[in-house]
């Protein structure tokens, strides 16, 4: 195994984190417009198309972090990497804690505040940092099962997360009944963290391309045609299931994706204002939400001209402007620990 620095992650991490923002800026269509309006299925089908977002972020980090030749003490280990999760979590709760008291009139006790961050109920995108600190904290020991297991072992662990996490739910959907087999190792995002870990140990060869770009386009019918089926017998309120990130359509499209952006290195080549970006990521993630909001507030919102217009100017504008807010706070010391 080896610490490779593989230039096309850059790539896709940026796609990742401009594919999350687009997701927000069509939340709000797709749960709000009439089902089958034709903006209505814009907004699905633009959703439906970037749901691979979060997984390929979990893939990333577990490509990363699980295939590492050395071996690094606990110690030095969390201080590196959970503390790049820890503080920036704690750090923007409180900014969203604030934002909620000025912006929304919100008023809470310090019991409330702490419950609050406890529990993942500050601000509705803040939940990734809770998985990724949670699967940080497990690293070392996940380290030790990828370095010591076989290429059938991985493959048994992912195969058997796939089923559990990935199909299982579909019985309690469509059957009206709930599997008693506990996820228990093979929780709902640790399969996306080993699979990224297993795409580098052995990678997909370039011919099986085809076959994963038709799984992939399935993947894709499935989510946006399914999510029409299930809102329409819903009386209209937006059914997401399909939308999951761990339902097996998405995970078909992230495969594709990651093995396609790893099987064309000479085309994805280093980029300075790409790693500029995918440096940003995280605080991108972070801060993006606050410049939507304030966007929505002076007007300038997916309804702003024409939705088909309207999306992708600011989609656009908020993922750049939130990239060049994140650019600066990172070269302020002190300041540049809450966006790393």
């Amino acid at each position: 195994m080896s610490a490779e620095r593989y230039d096309y992650m850059d790539w896709m991490r940026v796609f990742a984190i401009f594919s999350v923002v687009g997701i927000h800026v069509v939340a709000q269509l797709v749960s709000s417009m009439e089902i089958g309006h034709q903006i209505w299925w814009f907004a699905n089908l633009v959703d439906s198309a970037l749901r691979n977002s979060v997984p390929i972020f979990f893939m990333i980090s577990g490509a990363l972090l699980l295939t590492r030749k050395q071996q690094e003490p606990l110690i030095p280990f969390f201080k590196k990497r959970v503390s790049k999760v820890a503080i920036p979590l704690l750090a923007w709760s409180i900014i969203y804690i604030v934002y909620r008291k000025f912006m929304w009139f919100e008023e809470h006790t310090w019991k409330q505040m702490i419950k609050m961050v406890l529990t993942d109920s500050v601000f509705f995108h803040l939940w990734f940092l809770y998985v990724i600190l949670g699967l940080y904290l497990m690293t070392p020991f996940l380290r030790q099962i990828v370095s010591s297991s076989s290429k059938q072992m991985l493959q048994y662990f992912i195969g058997t997360w796939f089923v559990i996490s990935s199909l299982f739910p579909f019985a309690p959907k469509f059957l009206d009944f709930g599997l008693a087999l506990s996820a228990g190792l093979f929780g709902t995002y640790i399969g996306y963290f080993i699979l990224g870990a297993y795409l580098i140990l052995y990678p997909i060869k370039r011919k099986w391309l085809p076959l994963l770009g038709l799984l992939a386009a399935i993947g894709y019918a499935v989510t946006a045609y399914g999510t029409y089926v299930l809102t329409l017998q819903n009386d209209g309120r937006l059914d997401g299931f399909f939308y999951m990130y761990i339902a097996p359509n998405t995970v078909a499209i992230a495969v594709f994706l990651f093995v396609l952006f790893q099987q064309f290195p000479n085309i994805f080549k280093p980029n300075s204002f790409i790693q500029k970006i995918s440096a940003a990521s995280m605080g991108i993630y972070l801060l993006h939400p606050i410049i939507q909001l304030y966007g929505r507030r002076i007007g300038f919102d997916e309804y702003w001209v024409h939705p088909v217009i309207a999306v992708p100017l600011v989609w656009i504008s908020i993922f750049f402007a939130s990239f060049i807010i994140v650019w600066i706070l990172q070269k302020v010391p002190f300041v540049n620990k809450l966006v790393p």
